[in-house]
């Protein structure tokens, strides 16, 4: 997999100026004179902006949302002050418009390859946007060139529509073209594995409609495992969408000590009960790998391992359970100390096994859902690099039994640290069962969503108002339109 080769200047100005009186040209030959004639260079910046932001969010936000992780100081979030996030709904923006202006480029340049994989970006931004607010401006989005800076906001299912399209198109563009690209962070140029990308980001949509189109959900899904050759999809850990950073500064994993994220404040955060408990009750050896144990323990010669309640506000939080030198933290040495041992993962090989596990369960494709819930089950294993017990899949709380419930529990575990994924498939699926409002929550009832931001309401009063008017109202309480 290669590894990140990020920019630290994006030359896209013009410097392209010269001295009439001598007539010298001021050209520097090692500077991009017209982005145009340089994709590569939006394209990197886009990736970077884009996934930099979702690891960083699924870090402080995502791993909260999904009771991966909780707090035991500045507790607010984990009490659901969730706010509107502008500042994630600003990047993905910026990167959906990088996107379609380099699809415009590519469509003027003759170069399908940056038509596909751009495609493929727009698609995967979006839905981490529709997903997290619900509405949001899809179909009039980069259009201030034109004089609309007011997009309207479509529904969701217009949305799903629309992604889902941009995803078969992606598909069959990149199946037809051949031609190289650079500057590609993800997957080096790779146009198979482009298209391994798209096809599987189009199960995880589609699987995503379960609940309020199943006939559209099972027709997508069957589309793709019935014709392999035409739709390829993730087949091993090898073809992951999934980056590796680079060992220094400016370009290590944001969340770590190399990129300067003070040691206090990774900290803060701890492994949840909810977390725990669900790996302590398969006995799972991954608690092992995600979690240091607490230090008292360690101190004591007997190490255990022990997770924060989600949602106790601040005072109390710091003292559960006896305080810090009680309660585990996320393995220091791997997710912090090391600048790029943790990837920043948009979606892994697993995930396509568990998406297909349900879609045979609920009898959409004709083939043994067992198997391809086991087959999950050891990607994922495989993936953390951890060896798998002889008799994990025939635990009493592992082995198959053709329910939901078996297959969205093991779904959670492979989908920790992907963005809000594991939080999305929690109000998709209602499991694990044991995520719920901390006892000091704001709310009693599990928020769906972020707010919009407050630029909108002054910006795009008029789109936004006949928006909040479909959803019912603009707050984080309001389910979006797939959920369960």
């Amino acid at each position: 997999m290669k590894k990140i080769a990020f920019l630290t200047l994006l030359a896209i100005g013009l410097m392209c100026t010269s001295c009439e009186e001598f007539d010298v040209s001021n050209d520097n030959p090692d500077v991009a004179l017209n982005i145009n004639k340089n994709p590569e260079l939006l394209l990197t910046n886009l990736q970077r902006n884009a996934i930099r932001t979702s690891v960083s969010a699924a870090w402080s936000e995502g791993n909260l949302m999904g009771q991966y992780g909780a707090r035991i100081v500045f507790t607010s979030f984990d009490l659901f002050d969730w706010g509107d996030q502008s500042g994630t709904w600003n990047t993905y923006f910026l990167a959906i418009r990088d996107a379609k202006e380099l699809e415009k480029i590519a469509i003027a340049e003759e170069n399908t390859s940056y038509q596909g994989v751009s495609k493929v970006m727009q698609a995967w931004l979006f839905s981490l946007l529709t997903d997290i607010w619900g509405d949001i401006p899809f179909s009039e989005v980069n259009q201030a060139a034109e004089g609309n800076g007011t997009p309207v906001y479509d529904t969701q299912e217009e949305i799903y529509n629309g992604m889902l399209q941009l995803l078969e198109e992606a598909n069959i563009t990149l199946s037809e073209s051949s031609l190289a690209i650079r500057g590609d962070l993800l997957f080096d140029g790779d146009l198979q594995k482009w298209r391994k990308f798209a096809n599987s980001l189009r199960l995880r949509l589609a699987l995503r409609l379960s609940e309020v189109n199943a006939s559209k959900a099972a027709s997508e899904i069957a589309a793709i495992y019935n014709n392999p050759s035409q739709y390829p999809v993730m087949e091993s850990n090898d073809d992951n969408a999934a980056l590796t950073f680079l060992n220094a500064n400016p370009d290590a994993h944001p969340v770590t000590e190399e990129s300067v994220y003070r040691v206090g404040s990774y900290n803060e955060y701890r492994i949840s009960e909810n977390f725990v408990g669900l790996l302590k009750r398969l006995d799972d050896p991954r608690l092992e790998f995600f979690a240091d144990p607490t230090a008292n323990s360690v101190e004591k010669g007997t190490p255990v391992y022990e997770g924060m309640q989600n949602g106790i506000v601040d005072g109390p939080a710091y003292e559960y359970k006896g305080g810090d030198a009680f309660l585990s933290k996320f393995r220091l040495d791997y997710f912090y100390l090391q600048p790029n041992a943790n990837q920043a993962r948009l979606m892994l090989h697993g995930e396509v096994k568990f998406i297909l596990a349900e879609a045979a369960q609920r009898g959409w494709i004709a083939t043994d859902a067992a198997t391809l819930y086991q087959e999950g089950i050891t990607s994922n294993f495989n993936y953390w690099g951890i060896d798998m017990p002889v008799d994990y899949l025939t635990r009493a709380e592992v082995a198959f039994d053709n329910t939901l419930e078996i297959i969205a529990n093991q779904k959670y575990i492979s989908l920790f640290y992907t963005d809000f994924q594991g939080f999305i498939e929690f109000k998709r699926t209602g499991f694990p069962n044991t995520i719920a409002p901390g006892p000091d929550a704001f709310y009693a009832t599990y928020p769906s969503r972020f707010e919009y931001p407050s630029k909108e309401q002054a910006l795009n009063a008029e789109n936004y108002n006949q928006a909040v008017s479909r959803i019912g109202e603009d707050e984080i309480t309001t389910k979006v339109w797939w959920e369960n």
